[in-house]
């Protein structure tokens, strides 16, 4: 009989990448990161990507068809994020599942666009199902190998942002709660408790506690870096991948 279990991964998008520009089809939007499934082959039966919006007001849903490629190691960057993929060989893949724009919900979910392989009944045109076996050595916890996800955009996510802080600069470790301003923006629509929060250039801002009102973010300890005025703000995880897996 075969038993069946969830893989939950945030996958990190730099906010500094996430701020440059949108996008395009056939750009990198995370080069390769680890996933640990337990030890031995896996068929991965099911994929569903969570997706946060656009960093503006109502917000803009970002539904955007991608190909998901597994590797059995990461040792050939698939290039630049926000560029294009390499052209060089990638020996180590194991597979890719497409998630095209069919497979979101229809209902739109504007802070969170829920995307499922299947959904729309094309599991052959998604790539499931697909075996899954990773490095044998990889992993660092008993009973658990770990294979590599990549995400390629082929439509064009935008994650660009006007969530700016309101506050006068301060220094790293000076505040636990932060104001924001953003022309009408609510940080309800658009953050979460658990969310890692970056500024614009990469300094670490913290992790939310709490989202008190549409200005108001409340962190779980003071900020890591300093941090100014207007600096915008981004969630370092914008995508989550669910996997369902047989083994």
């Amino acid at each position: 009989m075969g038993k069946y279990f969830s893989v939950t991964k945030k996958i990190s998008v730099a906010a500094s990448k996430q701020h440059t520009a949108a996008f395009g089809a056939g750009d990198i939007v995370a080069d390769w990161q680890a996933i640990q499934i337990p030890k031995g082959t896996s068929c991965l039966r099911s994929l569903t990507m969570l997706v946060r919006p656009k960093g503006d007001a109502t917000p803009t849903d970002n539904d955007f068809a991608a190909n998901i490629v597994f590797s059995k190691t990461n040792t050939q960057s698939l290039g630049t994020v926000n560029a294009s993929v390499d052209h060089i060989p990638f020996p180590d893949v194991l597979g890719f599942i497409k998630i095209a724009t069919g497979n979101y919900a229809t209902n739109v979910f504007n802070s969170t666009a829920i995307a499922t392989t299947g959904s729309n009944g094309d599991d052959e045109g998604a790539g499931i199902p697909l075996v899954l076996t990773g490095d044998p050595i990889s992993g660092d916890n008993v009973g658990f190998d770990i294979v590599y996800v990549g995400i390629v955009a082929l439509g064009a996510p935008d994650f660009r942002s006007i969530n700016a802080v309101d506050e006068a600069n301060f220094a790293a470790g000076a505040q636990t709660v932060i104001t924001m301003d953003g022309s009408g923006m609510d940080v309800r629509e658009h953050f979460a408790a658990g969310d890692v929060l970056h500024a614009q250039d990469d300094a670490v801002l913290g992790t939310v506690a709490s989202t008190d009102s549409a200005t108001q973010i409340t962190l779980t300890a003071a900020n890591t870096d300093a941090i100014d005025e207007d600096d915008i703000i981004y969630n370092l995880h914008p995508i989550t991948l669910v996997l369902g897996l047989e083994k």
